[in-house]
């Protein structure tokens, strides 16, 4: 897993803003930072998998944030995943509790024919979402080549 920044400071504080108050004029700089590990990941035939959204948060925002984040990256997502059933709020979970809550709810819209893939989240905490895309993405005949972050907190970074 690659992650361009520790969640923490003022890294942590701009993404809620882009998260959680619509401020998208912060997407550019954070994209930039993305850029940094997404980029040299990426081939021409690498498909850049989002992790997805879920309708109500795409509701409440109006945008996809790994999605304008890949975008504002100079790069194309390309959404194979989608959102088969909708767990909690993974705030305040233990990692057995994420990776459970997790479990069943993504589907892939195609299948893969061996095709490399790099799955891009916003945040990563315990990794219990990467490893449900993966998982997804293998099933449907994907070939996982890195996931990658914008931020992941200290113990899962590396930092």
């Amino acid at each position: 897993m690659h992650a361009a920044l520790e969640f923490g400071g003022v890294a942590a504080r701009c993404i809620r803003r882009l998260k959680g108050e619509g401020d998208t004029f912060l997407a550019r700089p954070l994209a930039a930072a993305l850029a940094t590990v997404l980029s040299p990941l990426v081939t021409p035939m690498t498909w850049i998998v989002p992790v997805p959204t879920t309708r109500r948060a795409f509701r409440r925002r109006g945008y996809r944030v790994p999605e304008l984040l890949i975008r504002r990256a100079r790069a194309e997502p390309r959404p194979v995943l989608s959102v088969a059933a909708t767990g909690i709020d993974q705030r305040g979970l233990g990692a057995r509790e994420r990776e459970e809550n997790v479990r069943g709810t993504m589907r892939a819209r195609r299948r893969g024919a061996g095709a490399e893939a790099v799955i891009v989240d916003d945040v990563v905490t315990t990794g219990a979402t990467l490893d449900e895309a993966s998982r997804v993405l293998e099933a449907a005949g994907f070939r996982i080549v890195a996931a990658v972050a914008l931020a992941a907190t200290p113990h899962r970074s590396g930092f």
